[in-house]
């Protein structure tokens, strides 16, 4: 198959399932906080957010191998590709033991003395946290498994079994309805069934379809030296996506402890939102990067970087589209969504979304710079400002600073480390800035202003309840019309006019 109509097939499977997963996403929430209760729901929020500090390991470990298995696939070399998934999986499973039994350990201290919560609830904080640990040693097993696929560009088969787990959510969200004495107890629970689920479906189709995919190989592949070279890359992306939750998860922990659960409920949702819209770009870059990093194993450097650049100006222009009239309703829309809207939602919603546009303005050079494979000081330096926000929100906090402004500084974080990506990668590849402005952001203009200017016109212009479903709907397609018109090429719109025809010939 044309690599490029590849990339748009599978982009397209990650953008249904990312419109379908954020619909019964949201309504899941609305179903579960109201279940729940805004405490209850706060002390799970709580929680999960602790054990995901340390679930930035596995999205390294999947960074990782897939990095691994696209750069070997483009050199050709099968058995190498056989190695590294073995290797991995052995990584995995030694790493996500250790990280359980630490999670495990630390179970008393956090769970009765560190976290603030109610003394009638503690027990029970103390069960979740203990599903909440098994969800990440699961979602460990599942990552190499995962990693593969994506690869070896499966992301249909993904998108699907992605779907069945908001399905499955939304099922249990409905249960509670009518089921438990202790719905958050009952929720964890069926939770850490779900996580085994997608196990499954991701290891038993990798053992089947792949022929690298050997578990009774695995002793006979072990290599230390290359355990030590995924480790490495793994250490560095993993020191990466630490300072991105630390810096996520490390604010919820400082706003529980200077404000309590009820603002971990508004700061819970947010990142809820801010999770589900993520999908619109990540799925994206799912499709992307294994060509991008097949293109540097071929020795392809000018492939690569076009391809870094289009998964810059792509993830960017969707989410233009979607997440900033999203934004500018956002006040109408939780409050059809939530019974009941914890003070700050919306500003947090806002605040996370403005910078997550920022970050993914020049993405794609930190997907070219992990094909590079030289990470090391990349990583310092895009990192560690993230990390910093920690302390320095302490310290606002702590002198009696509004939580506004600890949400302007995360802002201005994520601006920065954007514009700085253009600088390290011009010394390190040549990268050419004037060019790399010509082909996204200046594309990305026109879109960015229609995508910000129609729907603010719409909700100073008119009122009511449902005015948002309206607005959303020709903002949105005013900007998917821009984006046609402007932002794509002419090269770039032969390539979908040419496989939506394919698609159709292949239907009837």
């Amino acid at each position: 198959m044309n690599p490029q109509r590849r990339i748009f097939i599978n982009t397209t499977a990650q953008y249904v399932k990312a419109f379908i997963n954020i619909c019964l996403s949201l309504y899941t929430v609305r179903l579960i906080l109201n279940i729940l209760g805004q405490s209850d729901y706060g002390i799970y929020s709580l929680i999960a957010s602790v054990v995901a500090m340390l679930g930035f390991i596995t999205n390294a470990m999947v960074v990782t191998t897939q990095r691994y298995l696209s750069y070997y696939t483009g050199k050709g070399k099968k058995d190498d590709v056989r190695i590294i998934f073995s290797n991995s999986l052995i990584l995995h499973i030694f790493i996500g033991l250790c990280l359980t039994l630490i999670l495990l350990s630390l179970k008393n201290y956090l769970c009765y003395d560190f976290f603030n919560i109610a003394d009638d609830r503690k027990p029970t904080a103390e069960i979740v946290y203990i599903m909440s640990t098994m969800m990440l040693f699961i979602t460990f097993l599942a990552a190499p498994f995962k990693a593969l696929l994506i690869a070896h560009e499966n992301i249909v088969y993904i998108s699907i079994i992605e779907i069945l787990d908001g399905v499955l959510k939304l099922a249990l969200a409905l249960s509670l309805l009518t089921l438990g004495h202790d719905k958050l107890l009952l929720y964890a629970c069926v939770m850490t069934i779900i996580f085994l689920f997608e196990f499954f479906s991701f290891s038993i189709y990798g053992l089947i379809k792949f022929p690298e995919c050997q578990i009774r190989s695995l002793l006979r592949d072990f290599d230390k030296h290359k355990i030590r070279e995924l480790f490495g890359f793994a250490g560095w992306t993993t020191y990466g996506m630490c300072s991105v939750v630390g810096r996520t998860q490390g604010l919820a922990i400082l706003f529980n402890k200077f404000f309590g659960t009820v603002i971990n409920a508004a700061y819970g949702l947010a990142l809820q939102v801010n999770g589900s819209v993520t999908f619109i770009a990540t799925s994206l870059v799912n499709a992307m990067n294994p060509q991008l990093m097949q293109a540097e194993g071929g020795n392809d450097r000018k492939k690569m970087i076009h391809l870094a650049e289009q998964e810059s100006k792509f993830s960017s222009a969707i989410i233009f589209v979607v997440l900033i009239p999203l934004a500018v309703e956002m006040d109408c829309v939780l409050d059809l969504w939530l019974v009941q809207v914890p003070p700050y939602t919306s500003f947090f919603c806002r605040s996370l979304i403005l910078a997550f546009i920022f970050d993914q303005l020049t993405y794609g050079l930190n997907s070219a710079n992990q094909a590079l494979g030289n990470i090391k000081y990349y990583t310092l330096i895009m990192y560690t400002p993230k990390l910093l926000i920690v302390p320095v929100a302490l310290l606002m906090l702590w002198m009696g600073i509004r939580v506004e402004w600890v949400m302007f500084l995360y802002i201005a974080v994520e601006f920065s480390v954007a514009m700085a990506r253009l600088i390290y990668m011009k010394e390190t590849i040549g990268l050419s800035i004037k060019q790399f402005t010509a082909n996204v952001f200046l594309k990305l203009l026109p879109l960015c202003l229609a995508s910000f200017a129609v729907p603010l016109i719409i909700r100073l212009s008119f009122d009511g309840k449902y005015r948002f479903i309206f607005n959303l709907a020709i903002s949105i397609f005013c900007g998917l019309i821009v984006l046609w018109r402007i932002t794509l090429t002419n090269g770039e719109r032969s390539v979908v006019l040419d496989t939506l025809k394919k698609l159709k010939g292949k239907l009837e």
